[in-house]
Parts: structure tokens; C-alpha cells; sequence
């Protein structure tokens, strides 16, 4: 299932001489306060907007899913892109910086959906009933396994047990956004898959990390990432396996962290009591921080 967008775009203000020259991208991003790009270094910001194919914004410590923003020449139109799935958050951001826009060109906003606002009306734009919607629908889609929506910092998983829970609880919309908020904004490490072909068996192993004294996401039922899709057939994986890492001295010094046994992913998942780990959303877990001894103690599972 592909993930859906709300394009809007604000036509640029026409002068005796044709189009105003297009604002330089720092300008549009400092209609609104706090609102700051990833994609882009700082000093590259003076350029014109329309210098840039398009730039990923947030508004660090608010929002969840990024706003992409950019220039269309042949239009001669500013344009914001946000995914259906974007928090209460995100939504407030783009009206927001959307009537700043608006106000600032003396033109009218127009979405996808058919329908035009100008720099007061865009606030009427009804995104809670287009948010809970869309999660409701998901929820009843019957090809629903697991939906990945791609944050600004992590992806965040749903499927169908999450969005029930979302679904049912007093403030649904509050809800989700608390979900995909608290992924966004974890200060775990997120440790990433690697993948060894054992010279045996010919077969694959999924390789995750677990360093002792840090907090750490890691999957509940690993899956093969879409980078790696191209080289590594699920079916090949043989074994998910964790490597788990001591600190023998300066945790700043990078020999400080040595390997000491890799361990069944399921079976160190299980061995957990439930006051080290948290599901963040379907799939990720947090665990938190583990002992030297403790991690030690897992380390026999192997």
C-alpha cells in the first residue's frame, strides 16, 4: 500500500514584469517559527527556492513527518507535499506556514482535493476528520500486514492490533500522534541490519547489535530492509541473529567495544523481563539500558 500525500501550492505574485522573483529558500522557511530543513546546509539556504529540487522541513521537538517543499518553474507555484499519515502536528505546521505564505504573495491556496482557501480559510481545512479517515481505513484495508510510515528521523510501524488500540482509545488522533512522536523523538540507537553469507551453508545471517549501557531498538519480527531487498531473498536468511557488545574502557574510544557472543534474536527477545524492553509501535522494541552482568547473563543463551 502506497503511501498517500496532501499537495497544496500558492501561485507566485505577478508583477508589471511577469513573476516576482522567487524567495530564497531561508526567507519561506522563516515565515513560521522553528521551521528548519534537513535536507540542506545552512549556509546553501540564501539561494532561491527554486535552486533546490526539494527540501525535507520540520519543526524539531513538534513535528513527525516532513514537509517537502519547492519551486515549480512551469507553474510558477510554491508547493508543500505532507503524507496522509502526518500527526496533529505536522498539520497545524503546513495551514500555519501555508496563510503565512498565502498572505505574504496576496494569492490563494489551492489543494489536490479540489478546493482553494486563502490566507484565513486554509484554517478550516478539516485535517482531523482526513487524518482518522485515513486510520480507519487502513485498519479495515484486508490486505493490511504491517504499514511503514517514514518519519523524519525512523520509520514507524502499524498494523492492524496498533491502529485498534489507536482507533479505540478516547482521543484517537492525540493517540497516534503520541505513537509516531515518541519513535521520532526516541534517543535510543536504532541498530541497523547486516547481513553474512556463511561459507557452510551458503545460507544468510541477519545481524543486529546490542551494546551494554544503551538504550537500543530492535525489531520484534526482523524483516529485510528495501536496500538490501535487491541482494537478500527473505527465504535465504537462515538466522536473526544479535550481536551483543561489551565496554572494556573509555566508552569514547572505539576499541573500548568488543563483541562477545552473537545470540538468537527471538531467543534474547524472550529471555527479557518486561521491565527491560517497550514496544514502541507494531514492530520496534526499546530496550533499555542493560548491565555489563546483564548483558553477560544473555550472552549464555548462545
Amino acid at each position: 500500500r502506497k503511501q498517500m500525500s496532501v499537495v497544496f501550492s500558492i501561485r507566485n505574485k505577478k508583477s508589471m514584469f511577469g513573476y516576482q522573483k522567487v524567495m530564497p529558500a531561508k526567507d519561506v522557511l522563516n515565515l513560521v517559527e522553528g521551521v528548519l530543513t534537513y535536507s540542506f546546509e545552512e549556509a546553501m539556504l540564501s539561494r532561491s527556492l527554486k535552486d533546490f529540487p526539494a527540501m525535507m522541513c520540520i519543526r524539531y521537538g513538534k513535528s513527525c513527518l516532513p514537509i517537502i517543499l519547492r519551486y515549480l518553474d512551469q507553474e510558477h507555484a510554491y508547493q508543500f507535499i505532507l503524507a496522509d499519515f502526518a500527526t496533529l502536528e505536522d498539520w497545524r505546521l503546513i495551514l500555519e506556514w501555508l496563510s503565512a505564505l498565502a498572505r505574504q504573495l496576496g494569492n490563494e491556496i489551492h489543494d489536490n482535493l479540489g478546493t482553494s482557501y486563502d490566507a484565513d480559510s486554509i484554517f478550516s481545512f478539516d485535517y482531523e476528520n482526513h487524518l482518522l479517515k485515513n486510520l480507519q481505513n487502513l485498519e479495515k484495508d484486508p490486505d493490511l500486514h504491517q504499514y511503514q510510515l517514514q518519519g523524519f528521523a525512523h520509520p514507524v510501524i502499524l498494523d492492524r492490533e496498533l491502529l485498534r488500540k489507536i482507533l479505540d482509545s478516547p482521543q484517537p488522533l492525540e493517540e497516534f500522534s503520541q505513537v509516531v512522536k515518541k519513535v521520532q523523538y526516541s534517543s535510543a540507537f536504532f541498530s541497523q541490519v547486516r547481513f553474512y553469507r556463511q561459507n557452510e551453508t551458503g545460507g544468510i545471517i541477519g545481524s543486529y547489535s546490542l551494546t551494554e549501557d544503551t538504550d537500543t531498538v530492535l525489531p520484534r519480527v526482523p524483516f529485510v530492509p528495501a536496500e538490501f531487498v535487491e541482494k537478500v531473498n527473505m527465504d535465504e536468511v537462515i538466522d536473526w541473529k544479535v550481536n551483543l557488545v561489551e565496554i572494556t574502557g573509555n566508552p569514547d574510544m572505539p576499541e573500548s567495544y568488543k563483541p562477545v557472543v552473537a545470540v538468537n534474536l527471538e531467543a534474547l527477545l524472550d529471555a527479557l523481563d518486561s521491565s527491560e524492553f517497550e514496544l514502541l509501535d507494531a514492530n520496534q522494541i526499546e530496550i533499555k539500558k542493560l548491565s555489563k552482568e546483564r548483558l553477560l547473563q544473555l550472552a549464555q543463551l548462545e
